[in-house]
Parts: C-alpha cells; sequence; structure tokens
C-alpha cells in the first residue's frame, strides 16, 4: 500500500433515514425481545454511549422490569425497579433523571409510550467521548423513541396473545384420550410432541389442570450425578421451580401427598402453588423422572387405579423422552463435528500456514482457537520486493459468527491490496464494509502496518487494537496507538497512521487479547505486566524463540488449559 492523503466520506448519524430504517426493522419483527435489543442497540450506537438499558412498565406492581441492559454491571434481564413518580412528557437528563437509575451511570431517559399507554423507559449512559449529547442527538432520539413505539406496542400485544392462546391450547388438550396418547408414544421422538401427548393425558384423561414433569438428564456431570431439569410444566409458575425446590423433588423415592406429614422438607412453596401429590417414576431400579400433580377438577381424590395409570404413563414419558434425546445429541453431535471440521479447513485456507520470507526480517506466527473455529485473524502479503503488510485482528464473540466475520475482513483486505490505496483509506473502507455487513453488536479490533526494508520504516493503523509492543535492542518499549476507532462501529471514521524505524535487533510484536487475556485456574488474567518484561527478556533470541517464550509462558500461567479463554493470536517480527 503507498502513502495517499485520505479523504473520508462522512456519514450523518441522525439522519432521518436512519429513523425510518430502524423503525422499519423493528416494525418487521413481533419478537419483544428483539425489537427492544434493537431499538437499544441503535440508540447506543449512534449516540456513541456504552451504557443503556431497556425498561418495560408492569403496573400491577407500580415498577419496572429490565427487558434488555448493555454495559451496567450489576443489572440483569428480569430485574425489578421501582422509580416512583416519572415526568413521562419530557426527555428527562441530569438532574431530572431518577436516582436509582443515576446510580447505575444512566444520564439519558427517554419515555416509550403508545396513545396512553405508558409502555416503558429507554436509559443511557454518557457518552464514550465525554462530551455532551448535543441537541440535534436528542431530537434524533426523541424521534427514534417516537416512531418505534408502536412496534413495542405491537410486541407486547403479541405476547399477551401467546399466553391468551396458551390458555386456550390447553383446554382443548383436554380432548384427547390416554389410549390415543399410549400409541403416539411409540411412534415418535419428536420431544415436542411428547411433551404435548403427556399434557394431553393429564387433562384430558384426570382433569388435571396442574402438572410438572421433571427428568433426570441422559449425561452426567464430573461427580456422577444427573442434572434434573423441568420438560413441562402447566398451572405453575416457573418462578416457583426454584433450584432449591428441584434439589428436594429430586430425592423423593416414593409417592407423597404434600399436606400434614407427607410433606418433604423443602417443598413446602409446592404446595402453596397448588401441588397437591408427587410421583417419583422408577425405571430399572432408579428414579428417573418426576411427576408433580395438583388437584383434579373434580375434587375428588386420586383413586388407586388413577395412580397406577399415571405411573404407568410416567414410566411412558420417561423412556420416550430419553430416547429422544440420545437421537438428538448424536445427531446435533455428528453435525457440529462435520461442520466444524469443514469450517476449520476453510478457516485454515484463507490464513498464512507460514509467514513469507523476506529480506532483514525474521517473522513468526501462531494461532489458537480457543474452539474448533477462530475469530482471530493474521495476515502478511507481500506487496512488492521491498515492502510487506502484516495485519492482525479479534472479532468480538467467538466461534462460527466470528469466525465469518473473520472471513469477511480477510476478503476486503485482499481485495484492497492490489488498489494500492493508502493504510488510512484501506482501513476505512475496510470500516465501511465491516459496518455495513454485521449488526450493532459485532465489532473487529485490527492493526496492520507495511515494512519498507529500503528505510526500515514501519508504517501502521490502529483500529482499537491492543498496541503493538515495539522492544528496541537496548530494551526499551514502544507502543503503536495510532488509528481510530474499532471496525463496525460507525461508517466513515477517519482514521491516521503512525510510523516509526526499526533498527537491528528490534523487535515488533502483535498480538490479540488472548494472550493478555489468558485465564488461570483462579481466573486471574496474565495482563500486559506479564507479556512486557518477557518480550524485554527474550529480545535477543530469533522470533521463533521469542513467540515460543511467550506461548510456555502463557501454558504455565494457565497450567496448559485444554480450553482457552479466548482465540490466542500472536506475530513477531525481528529486524536483522
Amino acid at each position: 500500500m503507498t502513502d495517499k492523503a485520505q479523504d473520508p466520506r462522512k456519514t450523518d448519524r441522525f439522519d432521518l433515514r436512519a429513523i425510518f430504517e430502524t423503525s422499519q426493522l423493528l416494525s418487521s419483527s413481533l419478537d419483544l425481545e428483539f425489537v427492544l435489543s434493537n431499538l437499544l442497540r441503535t440508540a447506543m450506537g449512534k449516540l456513541l454511549v456504552t451504557k443503556g438499558t431497556a425498561l418495560l412498565y408492569n403496573p400491577l406492581r407500580s415498577a419496572y422490569t429490565v427487558a434488555s441492559v448493555m454495559g451496567i454491571s450489576g443489572l440483569s434481564k428480569d430485574d425489578e425497579i421501582v422509580l416512583g413518580e416519572l415526568d413521562l412528557e419530557h426527555t428527562m437528563h441530569d438532574d431530572s433523571v431518577p436516582d436509582a437509575l443515576q446510580e447505575m451511570g444512566i444520564k439519558l431517559v427517554f419515555p416509550v409510550a403508545f396513545g396512553h399507554r405508558e409502555i416503558g423507559l429507554i436509559g443511557l449512559g454518557s457518552k464514550f467521548t465525554k462530551q455532551e449529547f448535543g441537541e440535534q442527538e436528542l431530537e434524533f432520539m426523541a424521534s427514534l423513541v417516537n416512531m418505534s413505539s408502536a412496534a413495542v406496542h405491537n410486541s407486547l400485544m403479541v405476547e399477551e396473545l401467546k399466553i391468551a392462546n396458551r390458555d386456550l391450547d390447553a383446554k382443548v388438550q383436554q380432548l384427547n384420550t390416554l389410549f390415543d396418547l399410549s400409541q403416539e408414544f411409540n411412534s415418535t421422538v419428536d420431544r415436542s410432541s411428547l411433551v404435548k401427548l403427556l399434557t394431553f393425558a393429564l387433562m384430558g384423561q384426570l382433569t388435571v389442570t396442574k402438572h410438572i414433569y421433571l427428568i433426570k438428564s441422559v449425561s452426567k456431570d464430573d461427580e456422577g450425578e444427573a442434572a434434573v431439569q423441568i420438560v413441562t410444566h402447566k398451572g405453575i409458575r416457573k418462578e416457583v421451580l426454584t433450584p432449591t425446590i428441584i434439589e428436594a423433588l429430586s430425592h423423593v423415592e416414593e409417592m407423597c401427598l404434600l399436606e400434614g406429614k407427607d410433606l418433604p422438607e423443602g417443598c413446602e412453596p409446592l404446595a402453596e402453588a397448588g401441588v397437591s401429590m408427587v410421583l417419583p417414576i422408577r425405571h430399572k431400579g432408579e428414579t428417573g423422572a418426576i411427576l408433580c400433580l395438583g388437584p383434579k377438577m373434580t375434587g375428588k381424590d386420586y383413586e388407586p387405579d388413577e395412580v397406577e395409570f399415571l405411573y404407568a404413563l410416567g414410566n411412558l414419558a420417561f423412556v420416550s423422552l430419553q430416547n429422544s434425546y440420545l437421537v438428538d445429541e448424536q445427531i446435533e453431535k455428528e453435525r457440529l463435528e462435520e461442520e466444524m471440521r469443514l469450517a476449520r479447513e476453510i478457516q485454515e485456507r484463507l490464513q498464512p500456514s507460514s509467514l513469507p520470507e523476506f529480506e532483514g526480517v525474521d517473522a513468526a506466527s501462531l494461532a489458537l482457537p480457543s474452539r474448533h473455529v477462530a475469530g482471530d485473524y493474521f495476515d502478511a502479503i507481500l506487496l512488492d520486493e521491498d515492502r510487506i503488510l502484516y495485519a492482525i485482528a479479534d472479532v468480538t464473540g467467538k466461534g462460527v459468527p466470528a469466525s465469518l466475520l473473520m472471513s469477511n475482513l480477510q476478503a476486503a483486505l485482499r481485495v484492497l491490496v492490489p488498489l494500492d490505496v493508502s493504510l488510512e483509506e484501506g482501513t476505512a473502507h475496510m470500516n465501511r464494509v465491516i459496518t455495513e455487513n454485521t449488526g450493532y453488536d459485532k465489532f473487529i479490533t485490527y492493526f496492520h502496518g507495511v515494512y519498507d526494508k529500503r528505510d526500515r520504516s514501519f508504517k501502521y493503523v490502529n483500529a482499537g487494537h491492543n498496541p503493538a509492543t515495539v522492544v528496541r535492542a537496548d530494551g526499551s518499549l514502544e507502543l503503536l496507538e495510532k488509528g481510530g476507532l474499532l471496525l463496525g462501529v460507525m461508517a466513515g471514521m477517519p482514521y491516521e497512521s503512525g510510523t516509526i524505524t526499526l533498527a537491528p535487533g528490534d523487535v515488533l510484536a502483535m498480538f490479540t487479547d488472548g494472550v493478555t487475556e489468558a485465564m488461570s485456574p483462579d481466573g486471574e488474567e496474565w495482563g500486559e505486566e506479564r507479556l512486557e518484561p518477557l518480550l524485554v527478556e527474550l529480545r535477543e533470541k530469533s522470533a521463533q524463540d521469542i513467540l515460543d517464550g511467550v506461548r510456555e509462558a502463557v501454558r504455565d500461567f494457565t497450567e496448559d488449559a485444554p480450553v482457552l479463554s479466548d482465540d490466542l493470536t500472536m506475530i513477531v517480527i525481528k529486524v536483522t
């Protein structure tokens, strides 16, 4: 790449097209979580903030429920917040923001309403640039929230309709007979069908409207214990089924009534929720499932023949469900193994198996994925007989999604190289490509530079990546930080370059955060404070020996963990 003056074309983050397109996107979905999460991401991306939350108003409790949260520690989805009386006619900012939200770092709050119905709030933190919100930004957000309120309202209505439909399905399921269902149990391994069959039997044959069915997992943990999971529950709120309740149920060995002295220890909340009987379903001498039942709609007690029927039904459901889990596990395992094999093979071909030889440079590379496929990327491309380009990147996330985005980056870089554009222009173009082809939650930290052997100069651009470390022959350190914002945040961002001169004996180390954030068994990160002194210590060795020394140090720190906490990629260049 050659040096050329950059003429970036900035895009307006607050135009009407952005509002219209976001509104169209949200209106195209009736999934409440999707709508709120994307509205929040759009707001955070456009206003360049790092903290945000979407709250839904619960009129029955006069409180707000956290529907989506990003960047706020200590706040989780479904948390409940009481805010008291609010001014819902105007945007709240600074001191007008409720104290409970200010304590979380929220500086700006937009009420979300549809007609006369209060829906909730969108809360945003301060800008990462430390600048105040401008009038244009506030007007943009107000317009965006107003245009998106209909989509949020429609999604809420769909959620309410789903609840109503589930209640209607429960009535329809009572029409099925036990005999028809028992035949179906033996003819399918589809789990959703099996769960429906079980529900039909209980509600149609015994008129039981409240039941819970739990099954012990096919797989076991390191201690040889099988986890207990909820297969279906009707008429019982899921929040009643706490880990403590599930643990108590897993130790019930005989049929018991949840009344009087028969009440098992720890099962009191179940009795309060309307469960009247617990039946452990034994298979081959061991408890494989637990069936909990509420009273019959007739109000009569369970007859002995009905209890026998429930044992037989529960056992049949257990065997069928266990088979379905085994079949699903095998199919999924085979499918994933084949997909991962192909994905890894493709990814390995996208990256150089070894760095190209270049006069005056001793170079070595290492790429270790934390999974079958990685989100890290590195490359080395000969531009001509005098210059070589080195690049390294880290995609947010891991696994297949990250590897796909990495492939997009690799393609963009390879297309730009023959065009002979400057590093700044190339970085800006790749940023546009990534921004236009990814969602709001996918970003790439990127670093690349061109080494020219004629004057031993190294010109680079750092797009939000870990600063490459230069270790001089005398042991002094220099970090390469000039560049700009990471790729994928916003198109049209300008980038600047930096240039250094490398003398014989100098070492340049480029790496992803998988190196510095490698975790010990105690959860401690390796960190730059360990990497930098090690590079100084190893600076007189060859590039490969330096790389091996870092890898060995990381291996010792993580106690040779079989699965890394993140993808680990590194390039070491030494001027000879």
